[in-house]
């Protein structure tokens, strides 16, 4: 997977996006709101943030930023029912590179994203040489 491919993926099962700049790298940005009455009526917004860092290593620290810096650029660009009122925004952050410390796929099998008000955030890393 690469960011091209990842804009089809979106496209393919109707998720807007867009283009984005997060850690100074080039990035996908896909946005999807549900309504749900099995939720208790909630409402749930969807940021699905892809950066391809190539060859650059992905290590726990990056991948702490990246989610920071993802969830920050959600809180930007939510807007609807006030968050927390019935309301709440779920981050994705997918991180692509061909380097991946080990220490980096333990924190994504952990899921030691950090929980927010309202909100949550899920670091992947994936390798596309490995799948």
């Amino acid at each position: 997977m690469n960011l091209q491919s990842a804009k089809e993926i979106l496209q393919k099962n109707s998720i807007y996006h867009s283009e984005g700049i997060i850690l100074h790298k080039p990035s996908v940005i896909g946005y999807e709101k549900k309504f749900r009455w099995r939720w208790f009526a909630t409402q749930m917004n969807t940021f699905i943030v892809i950066t391809d860092f190539g060859e650059e290593e992905i290590t726990p620290s990056l991948l702490q930023h990246h989610l920071k810096e993802s969830f920050d650029l959600a809180q930007k660009k939510y807007s609807g029912w006030p968050r927390g009122f019935q309301s709440g925004i779920g981050v994705i952050s997918i991180l692509i590179s061909s380097q991946i410390h080990e220490e980096a796929k333990e924190y994504c099998r952990k899921l030691k994203s950090g929980k927010k008000w309202a909100g949550f955030s899920i670091p992947v890393a994936y390798n596309p040489e490995t799948e």
